[in-house]
């Protein structure tokens, strides 16, 4: 009985490390990617950050900098966009 109990133990084990090594492989080949992107030049989550960008800054600061001179314009909603920034910069 003590031996069957070892065994699914040793096996759990194996699956944890088994699953930190893939882990630790796909996290190479990302880095690697990108790596290879960077390199090519402008690329889509540069062009994203530029997109995100202007849309905080449509909300924080175009929009009251015109609604102090009287002009009404619509604010983008931000809940999503900031869910999309913390991925784009590496967050979860």
């Amino acid at each position: 009985m003590i031996s069957v109990i070892l065994e699914l133990i040793k096996a759990g084990v194996g699956l944890f490390q088994k699953k930190k090594d893939e882990t630790v492989q796909n996290s190479h080949e990302q880095n690697q990617i990108t790596l290879e992107e960077t390199r090519n030049g402008y690329t889509w989550r540069q062009g994203l950050g530029w997109v995100l960008t202007f849309i905080v800054l449509w909300n924080y600061v175009i929009i009251p900098v015109l609604a102090a001179f009287g002009v009404l314009l619509p604010p983008v909603p931000l809940s999503e966009v900031w869910k999309v920034l913390i991925l784009l910069v590496g967050g979860s």
